[in-house]
C-alpha cells in the first residue's frame, strides 16, 4: 500500500508573502526535510538557487561604509535554474529577503539580481562586466570555459554532501537485466537542476555499451518534475525504467518500503556536482574574499540558519575546481561521443 506516499498534507509556510504580498511561498509540508529536498511538495526549481542567493545577501546588506567598494552584483540563469517560475517572482523573492534577512557584516550586495537568458546571455554579462558572480548549472559553465568563469564555487550542502548520484531503476519484474533491454522502452527522467547532468550520464552509460542515446533507444522518454512522478509509474508497471537521484530513491524507499523491494538500481551514477554559484574571471573586489570568508559561516547567524532552514539546505560550503572533475569528466566524454548530436535533454516524448 502506497498510503504513506498519497496520503501527506500540505499547508503553506509563513514568513515570505512577498514584496508587498505579490509572492507566495510555494511548497510547505509535514513530510521530511529529506522528503522535501528531494521534490515531493512541488518545491520549484527557483529555491535551490535561492538559496545560494538569499543566503549571500545575508553575509551583508547593500550598503558599505564608505562607498569604497561596488556591492556584488549576482545572476542567475533563467530557462535552466527556474523555468517556471516567473521572472518577477524571483527578483521580488530576492529584494524580500534582502529587507527581512540583511544584516551589516560588511560585505556590500546588490539585492537587484540579474536574470540572464541562454549561453549567449552569461557570456555577454561577463565579457561587458555586469554581473560579478552568476549560478548556473555545471554544463553551462564547462560549455562557457574557464576564461569566462572562475572558482571558487558556492555549493550547497546537504547531508554533509555536495554532489548528486543517479540511478536507472526498473521494476524487478520487468526482464530487463541490462541497459540494452532499454530499447523500445518506455523511460522517465525527473527534470530539476539537481538531476541536469541524468540525461549526459545515461547517455554515456550507453554509449560504452555500444548503443544510442536514450532518445534514440528507448521507444518514449519523458520528463516530469517530481520524484514521485517518475517512480509511481514504474512501481505500477506503467513505466518501463526512471532515472532519478540516488537520495530521492532512498526517500521514496524509506517512505514505503514496498518502493525499495519492487524496483531495482540497473545503473549508478558517479558523485557529480550538477550546479553551482561561481564568480566573473576578472573579479578582484575585495567583496569577494570577504564573502567566501563568511560563507560557511551562514549557518551559524540566526539570519542565515532561517534561510537555510526554510530552504531545506545544511549549509553552504567554498571549494576548488576539482569538485566539478567528475561532472567535467562525463560532459567531456558525453562531447566525444555524440559531437553531432543534438543537446541531451530534448526527448522524443516529453
Amino acid at each position: 500500500m502506497l498510503h504513506r506516499l498519497q496520503g501527506r498534507q500540505r499547508e503553506p509556510l509563513r514568513g515570505w508573502e512577498g514584496e508587498e504580498g505579490a509572492i507566495r511561498m510555494i511548497g510547505g509540508s509535514q513530510v521530511s526535510n529529506r522528503a522535501w529536498r528531494e521534490g515531493w511538495t512541488c518545491l520549484p526549481a527557483l529555491l535551490p538557487v535561492l538559496v545560494v542567493v538569499a543566503t549571500l545577501l545575508v553575509a551583508g546588506d547593500i550598503r558599505s561604509d564608505d562607498n569604497a567598494t561596488a556591492p556584488l552584483r549576482f545572476a542567475f540563469a533563467s530557462s535552466s535554474l527556474f523555468p517556471e517560475v516567473p521572472e518577477s517572482d524571483a527578483k521580488a523573492a530576492l529584494r524580500v529577503w534582502a529587507r527581512a534577512l540583511g544584516q551589516d557584516r560588511g560585505i556590500p550586495v546588490d539585492p537587484e539580481a540579474f536574470i540572464l537568458h541562454g549561453m549567449g546571455g552569461i557570456a555577454d554579462a561577463m565579457r561587458e562586466k555586469r554581473v560579478d558572480a552568476v549560478s548556473l548549472l555545471t554544463a553551462e559553465y564547462w560549455k562557457l570555459g574557464k576564461d569566462v568563469l572562475t572558482g571558487p564555487f558556492i555549493l550547497g550542502a546537504s547531508e554533509g554532501r555536495v554532489t548528486e548520484e543517479y540511478v536507472l531503476l526498473v521494476h524487478q519484474e520487468s526482464g530487463i537485466k541490462g541497459v540494452g533491454d532499454l530499447r523500445g522502452r518506455s523511460l522517465i527522467f525527473c527534470r530539476n537542476p539537481r538531476t541536469s547532468l541524468a540525461p549526459t550520464w545515461l547517455d554515456v552509460t550507453l554509449a560504452k555499451s555500444g548503443l544510442p542515446r536514450s532518445v534514440e533507444l528507448c521507444g518514449r522518454v519523458a520528463h516530469v518534475n517530481k520524484v514521485s512522478q517518475a517512480v509511481l509509474p514504474v512501481f505500477f508497471r506503467k513505466s518501463d525504467a526512471c532515472v532519478v537521484t540516488r537520495r530521492g530513491f532512498e526517500t521514496m524507499s524509506e517512505l514505503n518500503p514496498q518502493v525499495g523491494r519492487q524496483l531495482k538500481v540497473l545503473a549508478l551514477s558517479p558523485e557529480v556536482v550538477p550546479s553551482m554559484s561561481c564568480f566573473r574571471k576578472d573579479y578582484t573586489e575585495p567583496t569577494k574574499e570577504k564573502l567566501l570568508a563568511e560563507i560557511d559561516k551562514i549557518h551559524t547567524t540566526p539570519a542565515g540558519h532561517q534561510v537555510l532552514t526554510i530552504f531545506q539546505c545544511e549549509r553552504l560550503e567554498v571549494h576548488p575546481v576539482s569538485c566539478l572533475d567528475s561532472a567535467l569528466q562525463l560532459l567531456s566524454d558525453h562531447s566525444r561521443f555524440f559531437a553531432s548530436s543534438k543537446g541531451t535533454r530534448d526527448g522524443k516524448n516529453d
